[in-house]
């Protein structure tokens, strides 16, 4: 990617977001068709930077809590997801990668369903969809697409994790570089052709040995219980009476929430119902009685308990929000 005078230009978009503000970073990547709820209290910190193209998008992203992650990835592109040398472990379809060589995979619109904590730290490659096929077809590669639409990782050997890795690392190094952000014809038909074929060609050595993705039917009765958490939040929530609903053992549906986020129900309906108030708040001017109103909106009665929790949790009395707005 480096520029040479008189050669043809074409320039890319460049985003380098750094961000110790959980409510603006959620703004932000909201429009990414992305949600985030940090599960845990504490500072927060991110940095997200990324190459788009029309044809390919390259990111990189780390943070620094305990994250539960959804959303949709890209409906027109194929992206690739691969680990930073002293990256965390984090659970994807609620199994945890096994290592730093775990390359996950979402096909185009693919529902994102992950848990991060401290120390997420990934690198991205995405490709539009026509361009995929265009060079699947032109390597003898035409079954590959219908391959990894069954999977969602695959185990790279170390060398070849490393490889990928190398690449990604050093083009985002050299587009941070660059005053002006453009790429030379000669870059592009690299970043076009031999990065994606370079992907490609690792995944082919190990497609044959990756396990099928498989959602398991008590996955879904957990995945209800949670949805079903969230839209109930102004209402009283008993953690038996939802587990009964949605076929589940209480035992089994605190355990899913200690597995897969790492928290109690208890406190994630009590995160859930601070996330929910603290929005209000932001929008809402000081009017009297609104803080105790709003509180009550979302379940808890004793303003005590509810100031404590809130200042423990954000680091601020919900009044002393109200008077940012």
């Amino acid at each position: 990617m480096t520029i040479k005078n008189n050669t043809p230009q074409e320039p890319f978009v460049w985003i380098d977001f750094e961000s110790n503000d959980f409510d603006h970073f959620s703004e932000i990547v909201h429009s990414w068709d992305t949600d985030f709820l940090q599960l845990d209290k504490g500072p927060f910190h991110s940095h997200l930077q990324q190459i788009i193209l029309p044809e390919i998008q390259i990111g990189h992203a780390k943070f620094n809590c305990h994250l539960d992650q959804k959303g949709i990835s890209p409906k027109d592109m194929w992206t690739f997801v691969i680990m930073a040398e002293d990256a965390s472990m984090f659970k994807f379809n609620h199994t945890t990668t096994l290592s730093t060589s775990t390359l996950v995979i979402y096909s185009p619109g693919y529902e994102i369903n992950a848990v991060s904590y401290d120390g997420f730290h990934i690198y991205t490659f995405s490709i539009h969809q026509s361009h995929f096929q265009e060079l699947t077809s032109t390597l003898g590669l035409d079954m590959i697409e219908e391959k990894l639409s069954k999977i969602d990782r695959i185990e790279l050997m170390q060398d070849q994790a490393n490889h990928l890795r190398t690449q990604l690392q050093d083009i985002l190094v050299d587009a941070e570089s660059l005053e002006h952000k453009v790429v030379s014809t000669e870059g592009k038909e690299l970043l076009l052709n031999f990065l994606p074929i370079k992907f490609l060609k690792e995944i082919g050595t190990q497609i044959g040995c990756a396990k099928e993705k498989v959602i398991q039917e008590r996955d879904m009765f957990f995945m209800e219980a949670r949805a079903y958490i969230h839209t109930h939040l102004s209402e009283s929530l008993n953690i038996g009476e939802i587990a009964k609903k949605f076929k589940l053992s209480e035992r089994s549906l605190r355990n899913y929430f200690k597995k897969e986020l790492n928290t109690s129900p208890k406190q994630y309906i009590t995160t859930l119902r601070l996330r929910k108030i603290r929005g209000e708040l932001e929008v809402l001017y000081m009017e009297k009685g609104l803080v105790k109103e709003t509180a009550k909106k979302f379940g808890f009665h004793h303003m005590g308990q509810f100031s404590k929790a809130y200042k423990e949790f954000f680091g601020e009395l919900p009044s002393e929000t109200l008077r940012e707005v």
